[in-house]
């Protein structure tokens, strides 16, 4: 027990607090954003809600539809890397939770917290799931995409991460958790995901 405690005082200070910096800079966001613009993180972090995942995944479903052989093939591998990151994400984000039970915002400054919008699904902090969703969803998608497609889907990733501290929902750190946990499940989904692929009937409509 005593070493289980050791390590998260030592995670919690180098990897979390920052020296202080982590709440000073949740503060400066969390007020910086006017009450009559607080439509664009709430509406940025519906958009980048992991309820949204059906809806995803039926889109590259579709998109594959009349693609060549190899480019549904590409498609339909993004898409067992969405589906499997997401489930081993979700699973990561629940366990990550109940192990270091950092406390929201609110519980943790409690009156210096200026702004909390909306009810989270969660007691606990770190990480935020509606990053590490988002990063999910890049990381799946990204060897798909073109340039400008890329730029956007990074903007709106970042964006959804600013949304849950404008919103008094996160720390910092919360959010480059989740970003950092969304890419790293994709990733160790990617040979299963790929095996996968190769079995789903979308992936063999043309050949």
């Amino acid at each position: 027990m005593q070493a289980l405690t050791s390590l998260g005082d030592w995670f919690r200070f180098w990897l979390y607090d920052w020296d202080g910096a982590n709440v000073d800079i949740f503060l400066s966001v969390n007020r910086a954003v006017p009450d009559g613009l607080l439509w664009l993180p709430e509406s940025l972090t519906w958009l980048g809600s992991y309820w949204s995942a059906p809806v995803v995944a039926a889109m590259l479903l579709l998109w594959s539809r009349g693609m060549s052989a190899d480019r549904a093939a590409r498609v339909s591998t993004a898409l067992s890397r969405f589906v499997l990151g997401l489930a081993l994400a979700l699973s990561s984000v629940a366990a990550i939770k109940m192990t270091f039970a950092f406390p929201r915002p609110w519980h943790a400054l409690g009156d210096l917290v200026f702004r909390v919008v909306g009810t989270p699904d969660s007691r606990y902090s770190l990480p935020s799931g509606h990053a590490t969703y988002v990063a999910v969803l890049a990381a799946a998608i990204w060897p798909l995409l073109g340039r400008p497609a890329k730029a956007a889907l990074l903007t709106f990733t970042v964006s959804v991460g600013w949304s849950r501290i404008a919103l008094g929902a996160h720390f910092p750190a919360d959010v480059l958790a989740g970003f950092a946990l969304g890419w790293i499940n994709v990733i160790a989904a990617g040979p299963l995901a790929r095996r996968v692929a190769a079995r789903l009937p979308v992936a063999g409509l043309e050949r």
